[in-house]
């Protein structure tokens, strides 16, 4: 995760664009967080920092290249136990 920068962008309603910024290039997931309040129970919401802290998350578990193009906050909850947690805690 050191070597990666996160920029992150509001495209629609509930969508963010994060593009990471790598050594080898950029890769771009868009993070569909529209109804992060009720997933989260209002731990997180649907901004940037939140996303930029989902994305910190996901990079902990596996490169950037291996994300998916389109992610949701329910699905990264679902494969992650803890996530909801560790995604608030690294929003601080």
């Amino acid at each position: 995760m050191a070597d990666e920068k996160i920029d992150v962008e509001m495209q629609d309603t509930g969508e963010l664009l994060a593009r990471i910024h790598t050594a080898t290039g950029t890769d771009e997931i868009v993070l569909m967080f529209d109804d992060a309040e009720d997933v989260s129970d209002g731990l997180l919401g649907n901004d940037e920092a939140t996303v930029r802290a989902a994305v910190e998350f996901l990079l902990s578990h596996q490169p950037s290249g291996d994300l998916p193009d389109r992610i949701d906050l329910v699905d990264i909850a679902a494969a992650y136990d803890g996530a909801i947690k560790s995604i608030s805690k690294l929003k601080g």
